[in-house]
């Protein structure tokens, strides 16, 4: 009668798990070996025309572009700056906003607003903004400051720079979101304790509140990683690549030879590239992640 139950069991959640795993197998697996085979071949991107099978030839020719290999260090500039900056701030305001200080639900969503728009609107917004006639510039001459304006999005030393600034204030808000969360997890015994043996408040940062939230921290910094290297929509928005390819990112390339050049085998090698950099990373980060844990363990044993 048990086996009967658990069989059942088994079957009603299979069931409502269904639809989940077919639109993931439609929309994740299926596409990711459509890229794998399309990586292999040359083609057109045109329903219809001839599929040439060249191998490894796409990924030899990626690897040798000069663009692309512009495009990896722009995004290798992109990921560090954004681990630099989205994890410690976050950090730093969701520390403040857990005080329940006077106002700190209105502050939460002031900090929170930029990661609800698309990052294609946030791109727009602050395309506007560093224009050659934009805001910014228009403040510098207005307050007599004609020396600051610069045509940041075309000037080959700011363009990237402001790209990653607005990366970097764009997601700060989502990440401070997740360690508010992870403070909630902290009990407060642990804080009262160590005001009762004298610690201050940077003695309680350092010595509970970030040790405590190494998962979360670490979590954060994964997911900022990954969301760095698929950045596109910003870079799109505010420079299309430009000027000149500068600001191309390897997603940039992708489409630009996919739908522009009308490469898509090329496009697909790129697209494959992204994925394993991608799990790269992620595989690295969670190895070193489990051996830290292993050895605190054996530790503490």
């Amino acid at each position: 009668m048990i086996k009967i139950r658990n069989k059942k069991r088994v079957f009603g959640v299979s069931l409502f798990l269904l639809p989940a795993l077919l639109i993931y197998i439609v929309f994740q697996i299926a596409p990711l070996f459509g890229a794998l085979y399309f990586s292999l071949v040359d083609w057109n991107g045109i329903a219809g025309s001839k599929i040439n099978f060249v191998g490894f030839r796409n990924f030899v020719e990626v690897s040798a572009n000069p663009d692309f290999i512009l495009a990896l260090k722009n995004m290798l500039k992109m990921v560090v700056f954004s681990v630099i900056f989205h994890t410690p701030i976050a950090l730093l305001l969701a520390v403040a906003l857990n005080t329940k200080c006077r106002g700190y639900r209105i502050f939460k969503v002031l900090f929170f607003v930029p990661t609800v728009f698309p990052l294609s609107a946030v791109g727009l917004m602050w395309y506007f903004v560093f224009m050659p006639t934009g805001a910014l510039n228009s403040l510098f001459s207005t307050v007599g400051l004609e020396q600051l304006v610069t045509p940041w999005l075309v000037n080959t030393k700011t363009a990237m720079n402001a790209i990653i600034f607005v990366n970097i204030w764009a997601g700060i808000g989502y990440y401070m979101v997740i360690i508010l969360a992870g403070l909630t997890t902290i009990p407060s015994d642990i804080y009262e304790a160590a005001a009762i043996d004298g610690a201050n408040s940077l003695g309680k940062f350092f010595s509970i509140t970030v040790p405590m939230l190494k998962s979360t921290i670490f979590m954060c910094i994964l997911m900022d990683i990954i969301g760095s290297v698929k950045v596109f929509d910003l870079v799109f928005a505010m420079t299309g690549g430009g000027p000149n390819g500068l600001t191309n990112l390897p997603t940039t390339l992708l489409y630009n030879e996919s739908f522009k050049y009308k490469h898509y085998g090329t496009g697909s090698a790129i697209g494959v590239i992204i994925f394993g950099i991608c799990l790269i990373g992620t595989l690295l980060s969670n190895g070193l992640m489990k051996g830290r844990e292993d050895r605190k363990v054996k530790r503490n044993g």
